[in-house]
């Protein structure tokens, strides 16, 4: 490579040739090195020459010194060739690192395209699933509200525990905790739950007001039709519905009382078919 003649990568390429014109001054300095010592050995040759003509026992020393100086500078040239088989070797490590480097600056910039590609897509997918939000949300509210209503209408089992979880859903939809759609279909679960209460029988126990003050009780609930309680101190009753409200009314009557404790004796021993008397505790108008 002559100097000035070798053409530098462009700004953009991954490797640079600096170092290697470095290199490449370093072997032509060592080759100005070892040129020095065969010209002395020429004019070494030239004056032995001259002085044996003159000088036959002075020659023959002159002629070993000679002789010397020659095996040191093949013995420089042979060092100097080293060197210079070690530059074209590290030239070559250069030249391989450098296409490496380049193939892998290649494999970046696709993982990058594909990388934005990909981020295009998933702003697009994220638009979409704002519009769709927006149009779902409402819906939602509305459902919310509905599901809310019924179970605060109807029969008094766990109500607060029950509204808690749709308000909860809601919530979450409100501060962007959920998507739109885990929104419906967590809605969905509380009204397949509503669905299976409906049809499930069994005792339970819950704080209710009985004569104005709260007490927690058993209570025996047949589907979501009639809720009959037990207290501690051996009040038993069911829960009427009256007008737009819900009250616990205690039972006096003694054959009635004792088909109420059969009814909960039963469901304590997972006996959830049979003839049960009960008291009628419809809801007015009848069952919802």
């Amino acid at each position: 490579m002559k100097p000035g003649a070798g053409a530098k990568q462009s700004s953009g390429s991954f490797f640079d040739d600096d170092e290697c014109d470095v290199d490449m001054n370093k072997a032509r300095k060592i080759d100005k090195a070892w040129r020095l010592p065969r010209v002395l050995l020429l004019a070494a040759a030239l004056l032995v020459a001259g002085v044996t003509g003159a000088n036959g026992a002075d020659g023959s020393a002159l002629a070993q010194k000679l002789a010397a100086l020659r095996t040191k500078v093949e013995e420089l040239a042979a060092d100097v060739e080293a060197q210079k088989e070690d530059m074209r070797g590290q030239l070559r490590s250069y030249a391989a690192q450098k296409a490496e480097l380049e193939l892998e600056l290649q494999r970046e910039e696709m993982r990058l395209a594909q990388l934005r590609q990909a981020k295009a897509r998933r702003v697009d997918k994220v638009d979409d699933d704002k519009e769709r939000a927006e149009i779902i949300r409402p819906v939602v509210a509305e459902s919310a509200q509905v599901i809310n209503a019924e179970v605060r209408e109807g029969l008094p089992f766990k109500t607060d525990e029950r509204a808690k979880e749709i308000a909860k859903i809601t919530k979450r939809l409100d501060e962007g905790l959920i998507k739109a759609e885990d929104a419906v279909a967590r809605l969905w679960d509380r009204v397949e739950d509503e669905f299976r209460l409906s049809k499930e029988n069994g005792v339970y126990r819950q704080v209710i007001t009985l004569d104005g003050a709260q007490c927690l009780a058993d209570v025996a609930r047949v589907g979501m039709v009639m809720l009959f309680f037990e207290t501690k101190d051996a009040k038993v009753g069911y829960a009427r519905r009256e007008g737009g409200s819900w009250r616990y009314v205690t039972v006096h009557d003694e054959d009635a009382k004792k088909n109420i404790a059969r009814l909960f004796e039963s469901f304590k021993k997972q006996i959830r078919a049979g003839l049960f008397v009960l008291p009628d505790a419809l809801p007015e108008g009848g069952t919802r």
